[in-house]
């Protein structure tokens, strides 16, 4: 069995990774040249072929990219002769692997990003996805109900569960990590004002060491404008880091995405998800109903006072989550499951 799998950001560099380690198959890793995807990969230890680039804003300079990237795709795709393709709705690699009949497993905890759904889920063979999210929403974006293929548990268990199962508790310490917004998503493009970052001098007033991750230099360059930051008050992250190690020993993450702020909840640390949007996210809602400390707040007063309210004693907030992240299902099961249908004869 050859597996094609695709990445696009760091999330799916995990989770590829996750994945092409449990299957033990012969697999093929392409990534867009997202450079922190990229370092994720190699920090990860995996092989993997660079394949296109990055258009992180501009409709036209996105449109060009998915071009291109689907010319390079299908020479390599080609040469490797996969039996599979699994992609966390990769646009491109669905469109190649749907012209060259390769069977696609798709990935999916993101109805509100409306576009790529749009474009992968109807090319699909399987959509995989959280039972959180309504059945109704995929098949709204595309799906054919015989593609959909639930899960009881959330995409980030499959990267996080055998950390948190091997490694000991250990004593926090009183840092915040901050992660701006993905302001190069189709679904954020116009929406220029980061709310994450509007938490920097709550976090420092509450006397917390905080680390600010930016997702691309423009938003490296405001932070480097920041009074805090010249006075030295704030670390900015620039270079990619162990999250799972970061996570499991500090005292809270704030995110303007989701996949940082379950990351860290399964770890059992506090997290606040600021995701701009005005829609439901089902699966941050799917791990607060079962006890994991996240929270979301979309309004800068309520964020504010999530904030101050877990720094205030962060102890309180933080939760032994291991019995609880091996209660959910894997999707690494689920997706071998799917592998082991195919028919290679």
């Amino acid at each position: 069995m050859r597996i094609w799998l695709d990445v696009i950001t760091p999330k799916q560099a995990r989770l590829m990774a996750a994945i092409a380690s449990r299957l033990g198959e012969d697999y093929l890793i392409t990534v867009k040249g997202l450079r922190e995807s990229v370092d994720l990969l190699r920090r990860l230890g995996v092989e993997y072929r660079v394949v296109g680039r990055y258009a992180p804003s501009g409709l036209r300079d996105k449109l060009l990219a998915y071009a291109d990237r689907v010319r390079l795709l299908i020479d390599h795709v080609l040469s490797f002769s996969p039996d599979a393709l699994i992609s966390f709705s990769s646009p491109e690699a669905v469109r190649v692997a749907f012209g060259l009949s390769i069977r696609a497993i798709t990935m999916n905890d993101t109805p509100h990003s409306y576009h790529v759904a749009r474009l992968t889920f109807p090319l699909s063979w399987r959509v995989v996805y959280p039972e959180a999210i309504p059945k109704g929403d995929m098949i709204n974006l595309g799906a054919s109900d015989e593609s959909l293929v639930p899960y009881g548990g959330v995409d980030e268990v499959a990267w996080v569960k055998d950390y948190v199962l091997s490694v000991p508790r250990i004593e926090r310490e009183f840092k915040v990590f901050i992660r701006p917004e993905e302001s190069g998503a189709s679904y954020l493009l116009g929406k220029s004002e980061s709310l994450a970052l509007r938490l920097i001098d709550v976090a420092l007033d509450s006397g917390a060491e905080v680390l600010v991750k930016p997702r691309y230099e423009s938003q490296a360059r405001e932070i480097r404008r920041s009074r805090a930051f010249k006075e030295g008050r704030l670390i900015l992250v620039e270079n990619t880091v162990d999250t799972l190690d970061l996570f499991s020993r500090i005292s809270l993450v704030i995110t303007g995405g989701g996949t940082m702020a379950r990351e860290a909840a399964l770890l059992g640390t506090p997290s606040i998800s600021v995701f701009p949007l005005n829609v439901r996210l089902h699966v941050n809602d799917y791990l607060q109903d079962r006890g994991f400390p996240i929270w979301r707040a979309n309004k800068l007063e309520d964020a504010r006072r999530l904030t101050v309210e877990i720094l205030r004693d962060p102890d309180s907030f933080a939760v032994d989550t291991r019995g609880m992240v091996s209660s959910l299902e894997d999707p690494r099961d689920v997706i071998a499951s799917l592998v082991g249908e195919i028919d290679v004869g």
